[in-house]
């Protein structure tokens, strides 16, 4: 969704990776995860993209070096979408998102602004595929 303003190479990948340690986190890529994880590959022009060594990174390897207040929010609204695309928040995801806080310096009430935001997001995802579907 706001993917067009990463636009360094290295921010790009390090998205992506984060992207796919979190969906794969619970041990299994959920239909709505991979259809994140394919349509962000394609909104950042990576649609060739696969993980490799950085997939080893830690959380703060990955991420711990953003200097850009936008990208740090970026990462944080699209990883919560990512996170709750399944409807489950499991352990795994818990940790991503608690260290992508403290890394970037949001305090709680700011990280709950933005997960409030996702969870109002996925309402209206549904009660858009209700209208449609004549639900």
């Amino acid at each position: 969704m706001f993917l067009h303003f990463i636009v360094e190479r290295e921010h790009k990948e390090a998205f992506l990776a984060l992207a796919h340690r979190i969906a794969k986190s619970d041990g299994f890529v959920n239909r709505n995860e991979l259809n994140y994880l394919q349509g962000w590959m394609l909104e950042l022009g990576l649609n060739d993209w696969e993980p490799n060594s950085e997939s080893n990174l830690t959380t703060a390897e990955l991420v711990g070096n953003l200097q850009d207040e936008r990208i740090k929010r970026i990462f944080l609204a699209e990883m919560l979408l990512l996170i709750f695309a399944d409807g489950n928040y499991n352990d795994e995801e818990k940790r991503i998102a608690g260290e992508m806080q403290k890394l970037f310096g949001y305090d709680e009430e700011t990280f709950n602004t933005f997960r409030a935001w996702v969870e109002q997001m996925n309402k209206l995802k549904v009660e858009g595929m209700k209208l449609i579907l004549g639900v």
